[in-house]
């Protein structure tokens, strides 16, 4: 009857609404969204035998939303109308697959986790600044191999040990950076830049609104949960989507230790709304 771990505030996705760790953040620096992607390849995906490949291997999983047949595919599967769209303007799409700055933690446990982060690059961008204005990319580029949180701990984070990795990303946040700052500020547009991180000037522009003028509606695109949905995936696959041989699903398991968190209502996690409505129909309260 307790979450012992985060549910990623699973009432409120199911409503549409961001976790709350999300939406009181005063950093502003969580994004929620959904992603496409081909169930068929997670275990290929998760077995590569290079630690090395499982970040490329779990981008592959992830299906393009702007691709008509996907978009065919997801009709087929019975995937809702509006959560094709919200795949279509999904931030967490936007930072790891479009723009690949965004990073898996510990991609060498092989949980092809779905949470992502940005490394971090202010440590060194603002002593380059030696002009009040704008940092030279070039200074920028090469600093990057200095940084104050060194690459080699980031791609061990993040990369399963990947520097190179990681000194890509950062050179597109890099260069985003010095590309806004030289239009805003000196009213210039580097049209070299861009292209020697493989970006467009209108992809840098995009980059630089979701990471840092992003209001609401583009940080959190969480479509609501359809109830059909659940009740037809609970029929099929029998209420636990990663139970398979060899898998990390427990559905079949059964807690030897007594339930006493709150013995006078039935918790079942699979239909803790019928149980609440039950509940309060009868006269119970939360």
């Amino acid at each position: 009857g307790k979450a012992e771990k985060c549910p990623l505030c699973y009432p409120r996705i199911e409503a549409g609404q961001p976790t709350i760790c999300s939406e009181t953040c005063v950093g502003r620096i969580r994004y929620l969204g959904l992603v496409l992607y081909d169930a068929d390849r997670v275990r290929e995906a998760a077995s590569v035998p290079d630690e090395r490949d499982l970040l490329a291997a779990q981008r592959d999983v992830f299906l393009d939303p702007e691709d008509p047949a996907v978009q065919e595919a997801a009709r087929d599967a019975g995937i809702p109308e509006d959560w094709i769209e919200a795949a279509r303007r999904s931030p967490v799409y936007d930072l790891a697959m479009r723009w690949g700055v965004a990073l898996p933690l510990h991609p060498e446990f092989r949980t092809l986790p779905m949470v992502w982060y940005v490394p971090p690059l202010s440590p060194v961008a603002a002593t380059l600044e030696t002009d009040g204005y704008e940092a030279d990319p070039d200074d920028v580029f090469g600093a990057i191999d200095n940084l104050r949180i060194p690459l080699e701990y980031l791609a061990n984070l993040l990369t399963a040990g990947d520097v190179g990795e990681i000194r890509a990303v950062l050179h597109r946040l890099a260069a985003m950076r010095s590309y806004m700052r030289k239009r805003e500020v000196l009213g210039e547009t580097d049209e070299e830049l861009p292209g020697k991180v493989g970006l467009t000037g209108p992809e840098l522009e995009r980059m630089y609104r979701l990471l840092a003028i992003a209001d609401y509606g583009d940080r959190y695109v969480i479509p609501q949960a359809h109830a059909e949905l659940g009740q037809r995936l609970m029929q099929e696959q029998g209420g636990c989507g990663l139970d398979f041989e060899g898998g990390p699903g427990n559905c079949g398991a059964v807690d030897p230790r007594p339930d006493t968190s709150s013995p006078a209502v039935p918790v079942d996690g699979e239909s803790f709304h019928l149980v609440d409505i039950l509940t309060r129909r009868e006269g119970g309260g939360r």
